[in-house]
């Protein structure tokens, strides 16, 4: 994705999975940055229940006031937590050359064939939740995904910088439970395949 003036991110996972927190965290990073004149993060959801598909946007301008706080349709980053959520529609909705961030073990190859992911656009993968399952980040046994796939987002838009990640995890969450979360963010920056 070119440096443009204004990124839409799509965030689609599922309730209890921090989709909200992470749209809120990618804002605030992204105005620390000082690369972007305004920032906003919101949700969209029906019924809020844990396990029901969420989404949550964010978006980031680097010279004009954001007003709009319509849906994105047509995002130029998209972030899917959780595979089963996925879906031919979500995947078309990513503009011609957009980033795609997927929690997954499979190839990026797979999503190209599968979902028809032009080549224009880049796509960036990691088994996000087998390292939350590893270092223990679960909540009610179920794996938290929604820092360490920051790492994700900051391989592939550096203007999320992982400094910045890091003081705005750790402000949130506290020294202890945000310093483990970055060592996350950390390690998913450096498994990140990208295609």
């Amino acid at each position: 994705m070119k440096e443009t003036e204004k990124i839409e991110i799509s965030i689609h996972g599922r309730g209890g999975m921090g989709v909200v927190t992470c749209a809120e965290i990618i804002a605030e990073a992204a105005y620390l940055s000082g690369n972007f004149a305004d920032v906003h993060a919101y949700p969209s959801f029906g019924a809020e229940r844990r396990g029901a598909p969420v989404q949550a946007y964010a978006k980031l301008s680097r010279t004009d006031t954001i007003w709009d706080r319509a849906q994105i349709e047509n995002p130029n980053l998209l972030i899917i937590f959780d595979e089963t959520v996925l879906n031919q529609e979500i995947t078309s909705s990513l503009r011609q050359g957009g980033i795609f961030i997927i929690n997954s073990e499979k190839d990026p190859e797979f999503f190209v064939e599968k979902y028809k992911i032009g080549s224009e656009s880049k796509i960036v993968i990691a088994d996000i939740s087998k390292l939350a399952i590893e270092k223990n980040l679960t909540i009610d046994g179920n794996p938290v995904i929604n820092t360490p796939i920051l790492g994700l987002l900051s391989k592939a838009l550096p203007d999320l910088n992982l400094d910045n990640l890091k003081k705005v995890v750790i402000k949130r969450l506290g020294e202890k439970v945000g310093t483990l979360n970055y060592e996350l963010i950390e390690k998913g920056y450096n498994l990140a395949k990208i295609l």
